[in-house]
């Protein structure tokens, strides 16, 4: 009789401490559940601020050039665009999309509707020591069919970077493939840096005056050049 209480308690003991064990798994696993659906376990989401903590082209100097100014309105569309107006519109968006995405310094060689001579541009490289000068203008022809974009170099070491650039902008841009060619540009001629003019499209063409002053293809071309501009110094 004494045996059979004292094996009742033995098993009443083995219950209670199972039932113990059972709430602790059961509280564990709730705990595991509340911090995975409050994304406690999940790694950290990389921030806007850790990206630009680790920016692509740091300590980098591009020269932004956007070509005529002042006096000098460059080529005028049928529409009335003015050359100088839009080159600096889109040297303006390079240069927020520079700074944005990859924490470059950026040195324009003009910052508003004024004349600076050619010389004095190609110069700014060198003075700034630095490790890209690219010099954005719209081309014009006097049969308005005439469309596309052109990528100029003069110096055979800077072949490859031309070749870079332009790849980028086939790949950003819907437009008529004009190829890489060797131009005698002043600011290409005088330049101790690695440099390019890019014809972006023909201001004499109609279709392609109307779309250079859309916002959809500023961003878009600007994006293509910085992509260019990665590609080549990363």
């Amino acid at each position: 009789m004494n045996r059979k209480r004292r094996k009742r308690s033995h098993l009443s003991g083995t219950a209670v401490i199972a039932l113990i064990v059972f709430a602790a798994a059961s509280f564990i696993l709730q705990a595991q559940d509340r911090a995975a659906s409050s994304g406690e376990d999940k790694p950290p989401v990389e921030t806007a601020a850790a990206v630009k903590s680790n920016p692509l082209l740091a300590g980098k100097t591009i020269v932004l050039d956007a070509g005529h100014g002042g006096e000098d309105a460059g080529s005028i569309g049928q529409k009335g665009t003015f050359e100088k107006e839009v080159t600096l519109d889109t040297v303006h968006h390079i240069r927020d999309e520079l700074k944005e995405r990859t924490g470059a310094d950026v040195v324009l060689t003009r910052q508003e509707d004024e004349f600076v001579p050619l010389e004095q541009r190609a110069a700014m490289a060198g003075e700034n020591n630095a490790d890209l000068f690219i010099s954005i203008h719209y081309d014009a022809f006097e049969s308005k069919d005439v469309a596309g974009m052109t990528t100029y170099y003069y110096h055979n070491s800077d072949l490859t970077l031309a070749e870079v650039m332009h790849d980028a902008l086939l790949g950003g841009v819907d437009v008529k493939d004009r190829g890489v060619k060797e131009g005698n540009y002043q600011v290409l001629r005088e330049n101790v840096k690695p440099a390019l003019l890019l014809e972006l499209g023909y201001i004499s063409n109609k279709a392609e005056e109307e779309r250079m002053n859309s916002e959809a293809f500023q961003t878009a071309v600007s994006h293509a050049i910085v992509n260019g501009i990665i590609d080549y110094l990363s």
